[in-house]
């Protein structure tokens, strides 16, 4: 449930996947063993970005809370493994939703004060968390040069939804640079990717920015005919904005069958 959960908010059925991850949570409650405590750090984490995509940010940092107590009590190199790979860079995103920039600044600091320990993919995960620092402080060309060895790797490793996240972000970048046929020549290639297995939260969460290249491409792609998977990624912009604009202060709090371990 925890995993349909994270793919179904890929898809943009947030409201079907936040029902979903609230009840695998409640059900990995009822289980004492190492495997559903490992299941409710994922749950958790997938919460964190189903409310970070809904726009309720005090949700997500609820989660994130959960997710920090439980890490304390598993064992380190799984709860490590999980850090890496849910939470570095959504830890970086909630802080720059919540206007924290200062404080991911000083996170990305810290990493070149600190000896790197960790497996490749950590590290990997926190490079791009890093460029999603440097576009914040609107650094792009230090952005995409530290961005192109993590591309690679990520390329060898076949992850496919990392390399997707990886060339977004070099197309927000280049158009950082003014470099608008560049960021629209990475777009196309990366809905070409992106387009069999459905992917829209990971272009709409890039915000208003990404909309307005995909909207320059669909302008280009429509000469050579329809575009429905282009028409799919822009039409989910306006429900994030509406549903922003809702929702300004979000209070909202995590169940109390949630927060009880």
């Amino acid at each position: 449930m925890v995993l349909q959960a994270e793919i179904l908010r890929e898809q943009n059925q947030l409201d079907t996947a936040q029902h979903l991850v609230e009840e695998g949570i409640v059900l990995c409650k009822q289980t004492q063993s190492v495997i559903s405590l490992f299941y409710l750090l994922c749950g958790y984490a997938v919460l964190l970005r189903v409310c970070l995509s809904r726009g309720e940010l005090e949700t997500s940092q609820a989660a994130l809370e959960q997710f920090e107590q439980l890490s304390r009590s598993m064992e380190q190199h799984l709860a490590f493994y999980q850090r890496a790979f849910f939470m570095t860079i959504d830890q970086v995103r909630l802080w720059l939703a919540c206007g924290e920039l200062d404080r991911a600044i000083q996170w990305a600091e810290m990493l070149d004060l600190t000896e790197q320990y960790g497996t490749p993919f950590a590290r990997e995960r926190e490079e791009v968390a890093r460029v999603r620092v440097l576009l914040a402080k609107h650094q792009p060309a230090l952005a995409l040069q530290r961005l192109e060895p993590v591309l690679q790797r990520a390329t060898a490793g076949q992850r496919w939804g990392h390399v997707i996240e990886i060339r977004l972000l070099q197309t927000l970048a280049h158009q950082m640079l003014q470099q608008e046929t560049q960021a629209l020549s990475i777009l196309s290639e990366v809905i070409r990717m992106a387009q069999p297995e459905g992917y829209i939260r990971s272009f709409v969460d890039e915000g208003a920015s990404m909309e307005s290249l995909l909207s320059k491409l669909r302008e280009q792609e429509r000469k050579h005919g329809p575009t429905p998977y282009l028409d799919t990624l822009l039409a989910a912009f306006p429900q994030q904005n509406k549903r922003r604009k809702c929702r300004p202060k979000q209070t909202r709090q995590l169940p109390r069958e949630m927060l009880r371990r």
